[in-house]
């Protein structure tokens, strides 16, 4: 199961096997593995079904398969394509949503992209949020850019940021398919950027400087300071200029 690689070992599972926390160069999971205690790994691959029953510490993992950890994860790059749960906070540089992420706590870090789904209970900070799938923040969205193309569902309790920008699916074949299966719908109670465009949004309050609400949004109030534009299929109940 372990083999020496210069002075860290290997963690490799074919199979069902059962092993300890500790630190490690590689971990590689083919079959079933639950890891007791935390682990500290250069690298960590899952193609099977991995259970860590402590804190998952390292530089990259790749989750094609399904892996459950128990603790905190803090990782610098981490690429999920099947499913990843996180039982505490979700710490990265460099983060890609091709499957499903489901964190209970708070995620932080530079880099997201999201292709598939993204559900946190907590705050998600990062330097840049790109989403071309579905999200749930249950706390606060905040990034210096926000760039999202609705696929589903995306809800958060409130985004702030530089630059925000929400686009409904294209006018490809696909996306003309999927709108009339999907609520390509983002729900949030308050946003606050500096730029805000908005399409297929519903939201309590759009607070920014320069705002332009696009086509099929719903706004109790918007606040702008210098410019705000309206697409006329969309309803603003309140609007004001600071």
């Amino acid at each position: 199961m372990q083999n020496e690689n210069k002075n860290k070992l290997d963690l490799i599972f074919h199979g069902a096997v059962n092993a300890t926390g500790g630190v490690y160069n590689k971990v590689d999971v083919q079959g079933y593995g639950k890891i007791n205690g935390d682990v500290e790994c250069e690298s960590l691959h899952c193609a099977g079904h991995v259970s860590i029953t402590g804190n998952l510490i390292g530089s990259s993992a790749k989750v094609e398969g399904n892996a459950s950890i128990k603790g905190k994860v803090k990782m610098d790059t981490l690429s999920v394509y099947g499913q990843l749960d996180v039982a505490d906070d979700l710490n990265f540089t460099s983060l890609k949503v091709g499957g499903n992420v489901k964190v209970q706590g708070n995620m932080a870090g530079e880099d997201v992209k999201v292709h598939g789904s993204l559900k946190t209970a907590g705050d998600c900070e990062a330097e840049v949020f790109r989403a071309n799938g579905a999200f749930n923040i249950g706390g606060l969205l905040n990034a210096g850019r926000i760039e999202v193309i609705l696929h589903g569902s995306c809800e958060a309790k409130e985004m702030g940021g530089e630059h925000i920008e929400v686009r409904r699916t294209g006018n490809s074949t696909l996306g003309k398919l999927l709108k009339h299966f999907l609520n390509n719908t983002l729900s949030v109670e308050t946003i606050e950027g500096d730029e805000i465009y908005l399409e297929n949004t519903k939201a309590k309050v759009v607070r920014g400087n320069k705002i332009e609400i696009g086509p099929d949004c719903e706004i109790d109030l918007v606040e702008y300071s210098t410019e705000c534009k309206q697409d006329p299929s969309s309803q603003i109940k309140t609007l004001t200029q600071r």
